[in-house]
């Protein structure tokens, strides 16, 4: 009965091992609220902390729609990234106007990308968040945001899963308001907000919390030196995948 236990404990093992060695390929399609503070790369940092293997690729450029990316603007090659690569997930972000002021261009082209993405693969919306310029007047920050409304209304959330950034950026404002999540350009994210949003990307797309994640990731250049990718402070780290684990988790 003892080699019976021991030998299912170990078969047990064995096999929560080989699938936490599956390598993945991942793709973020976005511009620079995917790119800014080496957003991707964050994500795959946290997956390799949690000894999960991904590899993660993006096709990126500013201020880049879903359109452009479809028919390939901006020296984009994403269909070409698609059509030639098994990756696992998929990410989409649009420009961060157009779930706002162009929701049925969004939908459009999402649904292009989907026509040409097998159907074994998961594929994400990269919810993002209002900021001053497309913000809604005096709006409470406890209710939906626009982006992530149109994103649902439009019938966009019924393929791809939503990856509630906004909403993360929402709540934590509400209960850290002291904290700033954007860069002086009111805009863009800035390192807090990046690693917000890399909890929630990271919890999206494993189904793990980020609670315990480290607060700095880096790397090296081709000289051995260090690199970092990000570096904030410990506390703030916490109350981002506390954030993020209400927005992901429901808790």
């Amino acid at each position: 009965m003892k080699k019976l236990i021991f030998f299912l404990l170990t078969s047990t093992l064995i096999i929560a091992q080989e699938k936490s060695n599956v390598s993945e390929d991942i793709l973020f399609v976005g511009n620079s609220f995917t790119f800014y503070w080496n957003l991707p790369s964050i994500v795959e940092m946290m997956a390799t902390e949690r000894s999960l293997n991904w590899n993660v690729v993006q096709s990126t450029a500013s201020g880049a729609t879903l359109k452009q990316h479809w028919f390939e603007k901006k020296m984009l090659s994403t269909k070409q990234l698609i059509l030639s690569n098994n990756f696992s997930k998929v990410i989409f972000q649009d420009n961060s106007t157009f779930p706002v002021l162009a929701i049925d261009t969004t939908k459009k082209y999402h649904d292009k990308f989907k026509g040409i993405i097998s159907s074994n693969v998961d594929t994400y919306i990269y919810s993002t968040w209002m900021y001053p310029k497309i913000e809604v007047k005096e709006r409470d920050l406890s209710e939906q945001n626009l982006v992530e409304k149109n994103l649902i209304e439009s019938g966009v959330s019924e393929s791809s899963i939503l990856i509630l950034v906004g909403q993360a950026f929402d709540k934590f404002k509400l209960k850290y308001p002291k904290y700033n999540l954007l860069s002086e350009d009111n805009k863009h994210q800035n390192a807090n907000g990046t690693y917000l949003a890399a909890c929630v990307m990271f919890s999206t797309l494993s189904n793990q919390s980020s609670i315990g994640l480290s607060n700095r990731y880096y790397g090296e250049d081709s000289n051995g030196k260090k690199i970092y990718y990000t570096l904030i402070d410990s506390s703030v780290a916490k109350k981002c995948q506390e954030i993020s684990d209400s927005i992901v988790f429901n808790r």
